[in-house]
């Protein structure tokens, strides 16, 4: 597609430059992290050398200095080469190095954010546990207070980077109560003692690393309390709207490269003589693709410039994630169908996108989060 929906020619420029070297440098490396189904923990140093790592961070942290629009096309970009790729940088990037840059003193950055924005300290975020997610007041895992140090009990599933990071944002409760001051943020070091990670398997996203670790009896000095204690709900919060909106270009990256994938095979294959692509039954369904995508992107924008302008917009994020989960799974659904017997061959990149779309219906609150936060926004519930 040659439509730039009001970008800014840097950000035109941007896209095109890192879609070539998207499928020149990381698309070889994440064929081969699916294969072997683990993340390629290469891609960071590659993207780094690049210019390409943290670049909707500011230079004076090492970023590249680009806007929130700039993350947006970095990570739709990114997903259409690998979804499971795109997770693990997404996990280090945003969830784990993001709250530390806008929490972290100036020692917690020198230690864990300008090592992880160079690709040299892979981070995680450990939020979710066996019985709570959504529900964040649900969090079990402990932090007690002893001496100078926090100890730490509990465990968290399906940690993206769990078995592979160097440190990771842990969320645990300093209270016993369920009110808002109750859970605290702390950066644990994965190579303590007590902590343990097993990996997961998966139904996609075979190139990143998804694993439960377990918190034994972990001290964490507490120097490596993030932000304050009590505070963590309300900081966890102030993540949310942003990293909805960038974690929405990952659905729309896997509808992207769906669609475009079918549009080429619909122009190339034969059926009675005739191209697939001249049915009006085919014709319509790719067209009613495009019309969605091109909506979707549209809605992702409009949240990112408002988020940019400093508008409130946590309806417009919640919309632009719904969105694109919706197309995600729709669009690589209906691509595959289009290919026939072909698309349900594992060789053929479409069996890979429709494996890899649900996990866009879970990933940074599910679908029923998203429409309960837009009801709320209606003045309903």
């Amino acid at each position: 597609m040659t439509e730039d929906f009001g970008l800014e020619r840097e950000h035109r420029e941007f896209r095109d430059t890192f879609r070539r070297f998207v499928a020149d440098k990381i698309a070889p490396i994440a064929e081969r992290g699916e294969r072997e189904q683990r993340f390629p923990r290469e891609v960071y140093a590659v993207l780094r050398d690049a210019g390409f790592l943290a670049v909707n961070f500011p230079v004076e942290v090492g970023g590249g200095g680009g806007d929130l629009l700039m993350g947006c096309i970095f990570y739709e970009e990114l997903t259409r080469a690998s979804a499971g790729v795109s997770a693990g940088v997404f996990a280090h990037q945003h969830l784990a190095a993001g709250p530390v840059f806008h929490l972290g003193t100036e020692e917690q950055k020198q230690e864990f954010l300008l090592p992880a924005l160079r690709g040299e300290r892979l981070g995680a975020f450990g939020l979710t546990e066996p019985d709570a997610g959504s529900d964040i007041r649900g969090i079990k895992t402990t932090a007690r207070r002893d001496g100078g140090d926090f100890v730490l009990n509990g465990s968290k599933l399906y940690i993206t980077n769990g078995s592979i990071a160097d440190f990771m944002l842990v969320a645990a409760r300093t209270s016993q109560a369920r009110s808002a001051d109750a859970l605290s943020m702390f950066i644990v070091e994965t190579r303590d003692p007590g902590v343990t990670a097993r990996d997961l398997v998966k139904v996609g996203n075979h190139s990143s690393s998804t694993a439960f670790v377990s918190l034994e009896d972990v001290r964490v000095p507490a120097r490596r309390v993030l932000g304050e204690v009590g505070r963590g709900l309300a900081q966890l919060k102030a993540t949310l709207t942003e990293g909805r909106i960038l974690v929405a270009n990952r659905g729309l990256g896997l509808a992207q490269e769906a669609w475009e994938l079918i549009l080429r095979y619909a122009n190339e294959r034969q059926a009675f003589g005739r191209t697939i692509g001249s049915f009006q039954g085919v014709a319509f369904k790719i067209a009613e693709m495009a019309a969605r995508l091109d909506a979707v992107r549209l809605m992702i924008y409009r949240a990112a410039r408002l988020k940019m302008a400093g508008h409130d917009c946590v309806r417009e994020a919640s919309m632009a994630k719904y969105l694109a989960s919706e197309a995600a799974v729709r669009v690589t659904a209906e691509a595959l169908l289009l290919h026939g017997g072909a698309g349900y061959m594992e060789e053929m990149k479409v069996a890979r996108l429709y494996r890899d779309a649900p996990e866009a219906w879970i990933g940074e609150g599910t679908n029923e989060i998203q429409l309960s936060v837009i009801a709320r926004s209606l003045g309903l519930l």
